[in-house]
């Protein structure tokens, strides 16, 4: 049986390994916190030996529960991700009472593992044609697509907000409000990173952390702006919020150009249809639209174009998806 919190929790990851890396953080950030409160609350006061502090520990951990059967209660999870939906509490939790229910109480009570679903004969089948056009009929583009065009606001805020955070933050730490902005800042931070997690999970249909790593149990003012300040998550954090803005800007672009075109290309022989016109007047010049056989060519060549452009949306869902969870889900402690 593991004599501390680190032996614990790196069992614990180990007995999760092949799991979601986000739902390993979960597990791992819920065990960290309920152990630090649970010996914290059991420790009346200082530990004189080593035997007595590994007694407390395996009193805690008695009825939190093993790695194992900790690692058994979030993987029997089932999984709801990329349809919006939260999956509910580690179904191993209540039955087997060595899990206590207020330790996955809140974000960590909504823990889904990501589920691989395997092919059925029916969609391995599917001819060439059917799943070039069959991403019209894939809600998880529209929610792709949704996400780019999001991700300009929300770069822009993103930026804008670590910007100006970290610029005030230097030049007023030699102040005497310095030190609180620079804990609300790191405050914010954390907070716009499990906001884009779950944007990215509701959106993008990839499992990410639902809930920040918690500070240590009965930290002071000081001890918790150390601890977020050296904690990795929150640079790579405040480096992901940056280079949202690049990539807002060109997955806005590649969103509302694609669709442009295509549609144009669409309605522009119906609109000369309507109109009764052959050709659009430019001052003195004339420009020559579509001859009456070339107009259905136009339809079709925008309708495949907005195909190919779903399939492109469905690409950067799925690429920046792993980019999310490569950026925000860090298992190293």
């Amino acid at each position: 049986m593991a004599k501390d919190i680190d032996t614990y929790l790196r069992e614990l990851q180990a007995a999760l390994a092949g799991a979601d890396p986000a739902l390993v953080q979960d597990a791992l950030f819920d065990a960290e916190e309920h152990l630090q409160a649970e010996l914290a609350a059991v420790e009346a006061s200082r530990s004189t030996s080593v035997e007595e502090a590994e007694a407390r520990f395996a009193t805690v951990v008695e009825g939190y529960g093993t790695p194992e059967e900790v690692a058994a209660a979030y993987m029997e999870t089932p999984s709801e991700v990329g349809r919006g939906a939260v999956g509910s509490a580690p179904t191993g939790v209540g039955a087997t009472a060595t899990l206590p229910v207020a330790s996955l109480a809140g974000d960590a009570a909504g823990v889904p593992r990501t589920v691989t679903v395997e092919p059925t004969p029916a969609t391995a089948q599917k001819g060439v044609w059917t799943r070039f056009f069959g991403v019209v009929a894939d809600p998880g583009v529209y929610r792709a697509l949704l996400y780019m065009i999001l991700s300009l606001a929300t770069g822009i805020a993103y930026f804008t907000i670590v910007v100006m955070g970290l610029s005030l933050s230097g030049g007023l730490i030699i102040l005497v409000i310095g030190l609180p902005f620079l804990l609300l800042f790191l405050g914010v931070v954390r907070g716009m990173s499990l906001f884009e997690g779950r944007l990215v999970e509701l959106l993008l249909g990839t499992r990410m952390p639902r809930r920040p790593r918690a500070e240590p149990h009965g930290a002071g003012f000081v001890q918790r702006m150390w601890f977020w300040l050296k904690d990795g998550r929150t640079w790579v954090a405040m480096i992901y919020m940056v280079l949202q803005l690049p990539l807002g800007i060109v997955y806005f672009t590649v969103a509302v150009t694609g669709f442009s075109v295509g549609v144009y290309g669409i309605a522009l022989p119906f609109v000369q249809l309507a109109l009764g016109q052959t050709y659009l007047n430019y001052g003195v010049s004339s420009e020559f639209l579509f001859r009456a056989w070339e107009m259905p060519l136009s339809v079709i060549g925008g309708a495949l174009l907005l195909v190919i452009w779903l399939h492109l949306i469905r690409g950067i869902g799925r690429a920046h998806a792993a980019y999310a969870k490569g950026m925000l889900v860090r298992l190293v402690r």
